[in-house]
């Protein structure tokens, strides 16, 4: 199946990812991130999406969003998620 965004981890995203997963750093969220980041790259393991949903209870939907993110807005905010933003500061930002 072809895949519009393609994950390839550099050295050093791969072994943040395996610290994440090795000393639980962070949210499990970050955690599952690190792990399903690390079974997509191109370069590591390349499992197939279906393949991550089944192993990670998760829709297939979920990593295509993961792919797309570390594609498009870079590591960092694929790993850690996006922060929600403050109802109040919401509030001042729209007056």
């Amino acid at each position: 199946m072809y895949k519009k965004y393609i994950v390839r981890l550099s050295q050093e995203e791969r072994s943040i990812c395996q610290e994440v997963i090795k000393n639980l750093k962070g949210s499990s969220q970050k955690a599952r991130r690190a792990q399903i980041l690390l079974k997509a790259d191109a370069d590591g393991p390349g499992w197939p999406d279906a393949k991550i949903a089944e192993a990670f209870n998760c829709r297939v939907q979920t990593i295509e969003n993961l792919r797309k993110r570390l594609v498009t807005e870079g590591f960092e905010l694929a790993l850690e998620g996006k922060k929600r933003q403050e109802r109040n500061e919401a509030r001042f930002e729209s007056a």
